[in-house]
Formats: C-alpha cells, sequence, structure tokens
C-alpha cells in the first residue's frame, strides 16, 4: 500500500477523535524521525483502522428517508447513552490506547494538518528491575488434566498486564529510537462487569503459573500484587535477566468498536524469532479460542508495544484473551472455569 494510502486511513481514523487527542497524535508524529514516521502511521492503521461498510440506496423514496432517520436517531440516542454513563472510562482508554499523558498535560500544537518537525523528547532514566515476591498461593490447588503436557526444563514469564495505578512518566518504547510511551497503565474495564484489567489479569495468571508448574515448568511472575508500580521495560527485563524460554504477557484489551470479539496474539516485529514468531503466535491464539468459546482473531507483529520490543531476544507473546468492551467477551471472560481452560490451552501450546 502506498504512503499516500497509509496516510490517508491515518486521518480518517484520527478525525473521529476529539481535538485534543487529535493534537497529540499530530504531536507524537511530529518527534519521530521521517524514517520511522511511515512505520509509526503503518503499524497504528493496522490496529485500528476499519473499512467502512457500503450502505445500500433506500428504494422506496421518501418512507425509506424517513425510516432511515428514525433509525439513526435511535442508534445515536443509544450511542450517547453509552457514553453518558462511561465517559471517564472511553476518555481514560483512548488515553491508553494512545499512549497520551492525563487531559490536563495536553499542550497547545500547530496546525494539526502539519505532521513535520522537531520537539525535544524525554529519555527515561534507569530503574533498577525489581524482584517480584513469591505470589501466595490459592486456597484450592489448580488440577492438571490427565493429557497434560510434561514442561519440565522451560522457564517461563508471566506477566499479568497493567496495574492498580498508572505511571505516566515516560520511558523509551521502541529500543534505539525516541519513541516514548507511558510506563505503564491501569487497563480496560468490563463493559457489563466492571471489572478491572489489571485484576483480571493477576487473576488468570496465578492459574496459568500454578497450572504450569504443575506440569513441570518453572514459572515467574512479574507481579503478584495489583498496587505496584513496574514498568514495561521492568517487566521484559524480568524475563530476560530469568533466562525465560517464554515471556506471556496477559491482557484483556479494549476496542474503539464495541463489535470487535476474540482472542488475538501481538509478537514483536524484531529480534532473534521474527521470522517464526507470528506463525507460531496464530496457534496460540487459535488454540486459546478455540479453548473458551471466543473466535480467533490470529496475531499481529507489531513495534507498539513496549514489553514486547524489550523483550524480542525472547519467545515473546502478548495473549489479548478478549474485549472488555464487548459484552459476549465481558461475560466469558468473568466465568469460573474461562481461566483454567486458558491455562490448559497456554500449557499444550508449550507442549508442542
Amino acid at each position: 500500500m502506498s504512503q499516500q494510502d497509509e496516510l490517508s486511513k491515518f486521518k480518517k481514523i484520527i478525525s473521529k477523535l476529539p481535538e485534543e487527542k487529535r493534537k497529540f497524535l499530530y504531536k507524537r508524529l511530529q518527534s519521530l524521525p521521517p524514517d520511522e514516521r511511515e512505520n509509526y502511521i503503518a503499524e497504528f492503521n493496522k490496529k485500528y483502522f476499519v473499512e467502512e461498510k457500503k450502505v445500500k440506496e433506500p428504494k422506496n423514496g421518501v418512507q425509506s428517508i424517513f425510516l432511515g432517520l428514525l433509525i439513526a436517531l435511535f442508534v445515536a440516542g443509544i450511542c450517547y447513552f453509552i457514553y453518558a454513563f462511561n465517559k471517564q472510562t472511553i476518555d481514560n482508554k483512548f488515553n491508553e490506547m494512545f499512549g497520551m499523558p492525563p487531559p490536563e498535560t495536553f499542550d497547545t500544537t500547530p496546525d494539526g494538518s502539519i505532521i513535520m518537525g522537531d520537539d525535544p523528547m524525554h529519555f527515561p532514566t534507569d530503574t533498577p528491575t525489581p524482584i517480584p515476591a513469591t505470589p501466595t498461593p490459592s486456597p484450592t490447588p489448580v488440577p492438571l488434566a490427565d493429557d497434560h503436557p510434561d514442561l519440565t526444563g522451560l522457564v517461563i514469564v508471566i506477566d499479568p498486564g497493567h496495574q492498580q495505578e498508572a505511571d505516566t512518566e515516560l520511558e523509551e518504547s521502541i529500543p534505539g529510537t525516541t519513541a516514548e510511551k507511558e510506563r505503564a497503565t491501569s487497563g480496560a474495564v468490563g463493559i457489563n462487569s466492571g471489572v478491572k484489567e489489571y485484576e483480571l489479569t493477576l487473576e488468570y495468571a496465578i492459574v496459568l503459573k500454578e497450572y504450569l508448574e504443575g506440569c513441570g515448568a518453572e514459572v515467574i511472575l512479574t507481579r503478584t500484587e495489583n498496587d505496584v508500580d513496574i514498568s514495561n521495560i521492568e517487566r521484559a527485563q524480568i524475563a530476560i535477566d530469568n533466562d525465560a524460554d517464554y515471556f506471556i504477557r496477559i491482557h484483556a484489551d479494549s476496542a474503539p468498536d464495541s463489535e470487535i470479539s476474540g482472542v488475538k496474539v501481538y509478537v514483536p516485529s524484531t529480534g532473534s524469532y521474527s521470522s517464526s514468531i507470528a506463525s507460531t503466535g496464530e496457534d496460540l491464539a487459535d488454540a486459546v479460542a478455540e479453548a473458551i468459546g471466543l473466535p480467533s482473531l490470529g496475531s499481529v507483529q507489531s513495534n507498539m508495544y513496549t514489553g514486547l520490543n524489550h523483550a524480542d531476544s525472547v519467545k515473546s507473546y502478548q495473549l489479548v484473551v478478549g474485549y472488555l468492551s464487548n459484552s459476549d467477551d465481558d461475560s466469558v471472560l468473568n466465568l469460573d472455569d474461562t481461566p483454567y481452560k486458558v491455562a490448559v490451552a497456554v500449557s499444550e501450546f508449550l507442549g508442542e
């Protein structure tokens, strides 16, 4: 696809965003060197661009037009009602998706149509890698399936995505570049359940840890509590420092389109396994999706995630077990047996 087509898609996506978010994205692009700017736009489009559906022309004149207006007003009313009761959550999610600081820290920027120029950037300071504490075991041991794989000898680091309080200080997102993102965010919120993503991911990670240990693997969690402050670079470093065979990041995303549903796996676009990891990432997505009864959205190679970029010397997978912005996914992810089903599916993937 030509650079002009990518730019047109990018403009179409951000035209639907509030003005301050558009300004922030343009400012972010200004900060990137020209050769990185085109790649950033392409990655952004890959994740958020949705082809518009063609609507058939009405056939019954005035009556069809009137009916269409009524439907449009009804849909608009529903959208307004949803936004009015979830305004804070939606705004916070947009901030998270685009790596933006809180609204009160926005600066005024030049005309949004200009995406050129230099802007001084902040550089992260060296922060010691925290040593995760030993997690408190669940009261009831996680049972093993009769045909569970033997994972003896594998070292697996599991990262429960996000944390209770966001850390808006910036850190290097892509090694060797000026791209930066917030150190850590608090994640999504269930559209119906109200569950916090950082709570859900820790619950899933604890069950997964116990199951994989039952299969013989050595398993390390990057965090065992919700009230922590561990950046994405620090989480990646835990995998590297422990010579992990696998680094699995657990997430439950939110999307601008509430119809988006399913299991997706993000993998690094650089590093030791970049030529093969997209294929194995798709295998992981398929296995988990089949186990919990959601669609598989396959795998995507991306440089938009700090934790993957800084652990690309390890087999790293960001496993999105579903979308909390979708009612069906929200329900499935909050079922008591879903974490166990995910654990069994992941163990079978690792045992292949």
